[in-house]
């Protein structure tokens, strides 16, 4: 095995005017102050995951790397925000308050995604005349196939903003900056600026995993629920789809987010296959969205990011 196939996988996000880059147990955010520096910050990731072994198992190991990452990711936002923001607007965070910060900036995320991605496309599917009880696999392939065109709409909405624009510029310095250090080229901006904005093993190819496989998933959840309770079709519609919205999320997401996770692994893994190519296909043509050509200053920051966790 060659030296560059030995090396840790390291991955990322991007943030508010810079970059967050994790490595197993530690992680940093780069960030471009108002002034130009850039800092950068290096801190413990503290995973039970690298304490307990039966987290690292296959299947369970996709739930732990959901749940973290968005922690994680929702902590580097918060991060950023505080450092790119200009001195003038800053006010002191009292202490102990970070984690609080976490909890309220994850509830508005989860909500929006639940109304967005499963209640919206369940309850169209609905009105379009589609049901649930006589064809619960044409019903969820409607059902995906609304909930792939709205995040398709809200992607496309969100990338004409200014701010986001940028923040899609520092996702494509990411993937740029990974790639230079997976192929053991010296982590510096000319080197860097060779590589693609597309990466096989971004969150947004994992995002296609997951609305592919909740096409197989979620009727099977329905059909369950029939064979458990005889009555369920016949529950008025409103406490109906709460029931299922709920399980949904409770028992059908960690099941997606599991085999979501062990296929995103596996394309990492045979990548040069042809088969794996084409699964990743539409996750790399989604990206053609989510990520931006940057510039040498976004790819020095993304940079700075890979080098604190080495």
């Amino acid at each position: 095995m060659s030296d560059r196939e030995n090396r840790p996988r390291i991955g990322g996000q991007a943030v508010i005017e810079g970059v967050m880059i994790r490595n197993r147990d530690v992680y940093s955010i780069a960030v471009r102050k108002e002034d130009g520096s850039i800092e950068v910050v290096k801190k413990d990731v503290n995973s039970p995951a690298l304490k307990h072994k039966i987290l690292r198992v296959p299947f369970i190991r996709g739930v732990m790397a959901l749940f973290e990452n968005l922690v994680l990711g929702i902590k580097s936002l918060l991060y950023s925000a505080e450092v790119a923001m200009p001195e003038t607007e800053k006010e002191k965070p009292k202490e102990n308050s970070s984690n609080l910060l976490v909890v309220f900036g994850m509830i508005p995320a989860l909500l929006l995604g639940v109304a967005l991605f499963l209640v919206l496309p369940n309850i169209s599917t609905h009105f379009l005349g589609i049901v649930e009880k006589d064809s619960p696999f044409l019903f969820n392939i409607i059902a995906g196939g609304i909930r792939l065109v709205v995040f398709l709409l809200y992607i496309l909405v969100i990338s004409f903003i200014k701010d986001i624009k940028r923040t899609f510029q520092y996702h494509g310095a990411e993937h740029k900056s990974i790639f230079c250090y997976e192929e053991g080229r010296p982590l510096v901006v000319e080197e860097a600026k060779k590589f693609r904005t597309l990466h096989p093993r971004c969150g947004t190819s994992f995002l296609f995993f997951v609305f592919f496989i909740t096409i197989i998933v979620f009727p099977l959840i329905t059909v369950l629920v029939e064979v458990l309770y005889k009555d369920f079709m016949n529950l008025h519609i409103v406490f109906r789809k709460l029931l299922m919205i709920g399980l949904h999320i409770v028992i059908a997401l960690p099941i997606i987010s599991s085999i979501s996770y062990e296929l995103l692994k596996l394309s990492d893994r045979f990548k040069n296959s042809l088969f794996m190519k084409i699964l990743i296909a539409p996750g790399l043509l989604l990206q053609r969205i989510t990520t931006k050509e940057p510039d040498d200053a976004q790819i020095e920051v993304a940079i700075s990011a890979v080098k604190a966790v080495l």
